[in-house]
């Protein structure tokens, strides 16, 4: 799915079980849950809900394995290219600030 318009593809993951927050699985009833570009909390700490992402990523689903690249990539990104889009996917792709792929 992507967090604003025109901005890059990001992963989701949708399960049910125990809700996870910064890698800490809580002891709390199961339910479903959702991952976001591997993060299970907002920028104010809050889980994120199935609500959220369900309508926007359900029509296509991704195998595992490319959901762990995904989110592997995006963590390159943010640590060793700032500029890179998906090193902040919630602003839309500039292409005029994109390198040339030749």
């Amino acid at each position: 799915m992507r967090l604003v318009r025109h901005g890059p593809r990001v992963a989701v993951h949708i399960w049910f079980g125990q809700p996870v927050m910064d890698g800490e699985t809580l002891d709390r009833s199961p339910r479903w849950c959702v991952a976001i570009d591997g993060r299970t909390t907002d920028d104010a700490g809050e889980l994120f809900h199935v609500e959220q992402a369900w309508p926007y990523c359900a029509k296509e689903p991704i195998p595992a394995g490319v959901y762990h690249y995904m989110v592997a990539h995006a963590g390159w990104a943010r640590l060793h290219d700032a500029e890179h889009p998906k090193a902040r996917p919630r602003r839309p792709i500039d292409f005029h600030k994109l390198p040339l792929r030749f």
